[in-house]
């Protein structure tokens, strides 16, 4: 009996000995990792090929946030603040920052996604995907429809759903280059490859308009009449399209 309790009791230390050197080593190799300095900064853009920013433009916003010193240990990094940072460019949507056991660190990085274009105030802005004003890159700029006309908080709602609508459709993204909101709030749309002007009415209906202006165009290039020698498009009536020479 006393064998078997010296037995049990030697398996117990060589168990807590065994522990305590995993602990020691792992709280070793945990504070190696912690003191490393950070090797590098690697930006990833997701969604779109395009880039408003540069990946030298999030570099430099990462290393704003960075402790002011050529060599950054990795335990003092706040991922927080640097998130912060580069969310503060009004062309970013979304970041996530994390570091890798190597000590790099990793930015990924969402823009924001532009429909249409304005000018207000003498200056010119994008409107993006949830109607809100974004600023125009100096890095790239994307073929959205020009809005000419007063954008309020009654139209925004309408106006968004038709941009939506027209960068949805491969030809009416490629078509129309711009909206006109008129005085009574009846609107005009711009054709990139026919000098016709197109009058399209109030907001009401828009998707069935848009569609019958697309089977307009389809029609006549299937039949090869030429659009050229029509002077004017009307949308307005939802149950045909009307041409004018």
């Amino acid at each position: 009996m006393k064998k078997l309790f010296k037995r049990i009791k030697w398996v117990d230390v060589r168990i807590l000995l065994v522990c305590a050197i995993a602990f020691v080593v792992y709280s070793f190799s945990n504070k190696k990792s912690e003191d490393k300095e950070i090797s590098g900064i690697e930006v990833f853009f997701k969604g779109e090929d395009y880039h408003f920013v540069t990946g030298a433009d999030i570099r430099s916003m990462v290393e704003k946030s960075l402790p002011n010193t050529s060599r950054v240990n990795r335990s003092i990094v706040d991922l927080k603040k640097v998130e912060d940072e580069v969310l503060s460019n009004e062309l970013i949507k979304n970041a996530e920052v994390y570091l890798s056991i190597d000590g790099k660190l990793y930015v990924d990085v969402w823009q924001k996604e532009a429909v249409g274009r304005y000018f207000e105030n003498g200056k010119s802005y994008y409107i993006d995907n949830t109607g809100r004003s974004m600023p125009i890159s100096h890095n790239f700029s994307q073929r959205v429809p020009m809005i000419d006309g007063r954008i309020t908080e009654n139209n925004r709602g309408d106006l968004l759903k038709m941009l939506k609508l027209i960068n949805e459709s491969e030809f009416l993204k490629q078509d129309l280059t711009g909206i006109i909101i008129r005085g009574d709030e009846t609107l005009m749309l711009k054709s990139r490859t026919n000098d016709y002007s197109i009058s399209f009415g109030t907001f009401d209906e828009m998707e069935k308009k848009l569609n019958n202006y697309t089977a307009f165009v389809k029609y006549c290039t299937e039949g090869k009449l030429d659009t050229k020698q029509y002077k004017s498009i009307n949308l307005r009536f939802t149950q045909q399209v009307v041409c004018s020479k």
